[in-house]
């Protein structure tokens, strides 16, 4: 029986001792426990405060991430106590240790409390080892209780770090106007001189910003939960807002625009596209197909009498189109096929980046940013899948 304990505090010990290492250290949650247990908790407290008012929601949904931080150094540091603990209990059998204290004998737990005094390098003279080899275990355990605080001291920054790169990713989008998340408006100022050198600093501002984010996320999923309480700085306002402002530099433009080709522009699209594959093996929302583009035909008569149309989609870009046009002080392309391949290009990028907000915005419980139409069919589609 003693063997058997023994057996399961060395189990105990090395999935503990792993789990943190690997969350720690690793790429792509690697730790396969504490991870799960914050997801868990994290939907558990979803599920309770949607049955909140939507006023009183945000007050307990900011403090996810420190549960989250709270219940994985509770799992870390109980897994060693305990499995250290379990390996004392199955040696605690004649003279192997010494009792000094009042009413304090063999038993399970005499060895978490001696367990719980070597993690914290203190020890205690209630409890003292009468062999080389628990002596040895019980040093041994001291050192552990070292490298694990190091470790968990390398998640918390990491975890803090990933929170930090999203409010500088956030606050390149923000602007002197409070609530302002129109793209071309925000986009206004940098079109205001002739030559567009502060909109290339800022593309590559928010390059690195997001590119830090994105991979400290793959690390540290953790910090998804993170919520400020402040619009603004959330992760659903910064996708939207990074989204609608590739999909207007890189098509609501004239292809030989000087800005339509930066190479930035792209490699920023490709960086999207591949988050937003991230986060959607993450979340798991069903990925439905973009609408289909209209015909050339259809196009044309739209583009060249300006004239509503039913189609929500195709609205959307000749509105961009003719705004980023007086944005940029240009003439309307005379010819319409230029204008139709831009849109054909345009509509699936856009129409992806507005399911990733939407899912993102659903999924943290924030208000969706954007509203109407297709975008109602995909919040309706998301909740069904969460």
């Amino acid at each position: 029986m003693h063997a058997y304990w023994g057996a399961l505090g060395i189990i105990v010990l090395g999935l503990g001792l792993v789990d943190v290492f690997l969350t720690a250290l690793n790429y792509d949650e690697s730790g396969f426990i504490a991870v799960r247990l914050c997801g868990l908790q994290w939907r558990c407290l979803r599920g309770i405060t949607r049955r909140l008012p939507r006023r009183w929601r945000p007050l307990a949904l900011r403090q996810v991430t420190g549960l989250n931080i709270m219940l994985a150094m509770t799992f870390w540091l109980g897994s060693v106590i305990a499995g250290y603990g379990l390996i004392y209990y199955s040696q605690m059998v004649e003279t192997n240790f010494q009792y000094n204290g009042r009413n304090l004998a063999a038993g399970l737990f005499a060895a978490m409390y001696f367990s719980a005094a070597q993690l914290a390098t203190v020890g205690t003279s209630q409890i003292s080892p009468e062999t080389g080899a628990l002596r040895a275990l019980s040093v041994l355990e001291t050192l552990t209780g070292v490298g694990l605080v190091t470790l968990i001291l390398t998640f918390l920054l990491g975890v803090y770090q990933v929170i930090r790169d999203l409010r500088a990713l956030s606050s390149n989008f923000v602007t002197a106007e409070g609530g302002v998340d129109d793209p071309v408006v925000s986009l206004g100022p940098y079109f205001s001189y002739v030559e567009l050198s502060c909109l290339d600093n800022h593309l590559r501002s928010i390059s690195e910003s997001f590119w830090s984010y994105v991979d400290g996320l793959r690390q540290h999923h953790m910090a998804y939960y993170f919520q400020s309480g402040r619009d603004q700085f959330s992760l659903p306002h910064a996708l939207h807002m990074l989204g609608q402002w590739l999909a207007v530099l890189r098509w609501g433009l004239p292809t030989n625009h000087s800005l339509s080709a930066q190479p930035l522009l792209t490699q920023l699209s490709f960086q999207f596209e591949q988050f937003a594959d991230y986060l959607q093996d993450q979340i798991g929302w069903t990925n439905t197909a973009a609408p289909q583009a209209v015909p050339f035909d259809c196009f044309s008569t739209a583009y060249s009498t300006g004239d509503a149309t039913s189609d929500r989609w195709l609205g959307r870009f000749l509105r961009l189109n003719r705004d980023m046009a007086r944005l940029a002080r240009l003439e309307l392309a005379v010819d319409p096929r230029e204008a139709h391949l831009r849109y054909q290009q345009w509509l699936p990028f856009a129409y992806r980046a507005e399911q990733l907000t939407t899912a993102v915005s659903w999924d943290l419980d924030y208000q969706p940013t954007v509203h109407g139409g297709a975008a109602d069919q995909t919040i309706v589609q998301i909740k069904h899948d969460l």
